[in-house]
């Protein structure tokens, strides 16, 4: 069994804040940590499981049973160089040689959004992919991103 770290953002569940732990530690759900953004309710999950699939396919089934909706998981979903820096460890800078092909050996995946505002995004199931090829990540953070692109939830909310 491995442990594995995800983020499932709710939809909707603003407004049960106060509530919402009991909800879900009822719903098989003590491994997550309930966090907020402006009114947007997120959880980070730590869970151990057999697998990535099998931990975030449970972790949507307890949120679900509890009665809350799930917009999307964080991992499937694109990160600016500024939040791949932060979840791997490495400086802003670094991430920005990495996509320059100035440092590393190069063929950093490209962006996907954000081009023409000068903030670019990029798939962060791709970005994993890569600094695991280069020893940055480990296996687990990589097959994360892969099973929740793979449930492919919020991407026609």
């Amino acid at each position: 069994m491995n442990s594995f770290f995800f983020t499932l953002v709710l939809k909707g569940a603003g407004g049960l804040l106060e509530d919402i732990e009991d909800l879900l530690f009822e719903a098989g759900c003590s491994d997550a940590l309930v966090c907020s953004y402006n009114h947007t309710v997120y959880l980070e999950f730590d869970r151990t499981a057999a697998s990535a699939n099998i931990a975030i396919e449970t972790a949507v089934e307890n949120v679900t049973g509890a009665g809350l909706n799930v917009a999307s998981i964080q991992e499937a979903g694109v990160a600016s160089m500024a939040e791949i820096a932060k979840r791997v460890g490495l400086t802003r800078s670094a991430v920005n040689h990495y996509t320059k092909s100035t440092r590393g050996p190069g063929g950093f995946p490209e962006p996907l959004f954000g081009l023409t505002s000068g903030s670019p995004l990029y798939s962060w199931t791709a970005v994993a992919a890569w600094l695991h090829q280069q020893g940055k990540v480990d296996q687990n953070m990589m097959t994360v991103s892969q099973a929740a692109q793979k449930l492919n939830i919020g991407s026609h909310s």
